[in-house]
């Protein structure tokens, strides 16, 4: 392997990175577009579709899933990484970002958490606006859809996020070699 190759792989690290910020970015872009559309902010009419609220959590579930690939690409980078000898300057550094990884306080997942607390976030305000709405307040009765259809999306929706979330947590678990979560424990086996 080339002495060049560790430097090639940080720099893919650094601008993956780079690319996880702007999808966070864009999280931001599209939902805001989508919740302007909901109020009626874009058209002249500003007549509200309260409705399009409940696609916010497919548009949060896209923007993570790609932002759910960049986490395991780098993931990968730093195990081969730590695995390789060419360097050991990069080599010890990767090893102690894993270190840190593991710890308890998982001082590394806070962009993580960010990514799904904002996903669950933006993703409440659906039915929140919808089923709450001012009564006085006039829509039109060919722009609403029904409540059972509404959740139904809402609902898919969710579930879709969460489920990405449990397959990239199982994805995590298996590129660092830890082994996955128990499927059921109990309050005794909970670690103190």
């Amino acid at each position: 392997m080339e002495s060049s190759t560790p430097a090639l792989l940080k720099g893919e690290i650094n601008t993956t990175q780079e690319q996880e910020h702007d999808l966070a970015k864009w999280k931001l872009v599209a939902t805001g577009v989508l919740g302007a559309a909901a109020f009626g902010l874009s058209g002249e009419q500003h007549v509200p579709n309260y409705w399009l609220l409940f696609f916010v959590p497919f548009v949060c579930a896209y923007v993570d899933l790609y932002d759910y690939q960049y986490r395991l690409r780098v993931l990968v980078i730093g195990k081969f990484l730590r695995d390789q000898e060419s360097d050991p300057e990069l080599q010890s550094y990767e090893k102690r970002c894993e270190a840190l990884r593991q710890q308890r306080s998982r001082d590394f997942d806070l962009g993580k958490w960010a990514g799904i607390g904002s996903s669950i976030g933006a993703s409440l305000f659906g039915p929140l606006f919808y089923f709450f709405r001012r009564p006085q307040e006039k829509v039109p009765d060919t722009l609403l859809v029904s409540p059972s259809v509404a959740l139904t999306m809402w609902g898919a929706g969710i579930l879709l996020v969460f489920l990405l979330y449990l397959d990239f947590l199982r994805k995590e678990r298996k590129i660092a070699g830890r082994p996955a979560a128990p499927a059921k424990s109990t309050w005794n086996e909970l670690p103190s």
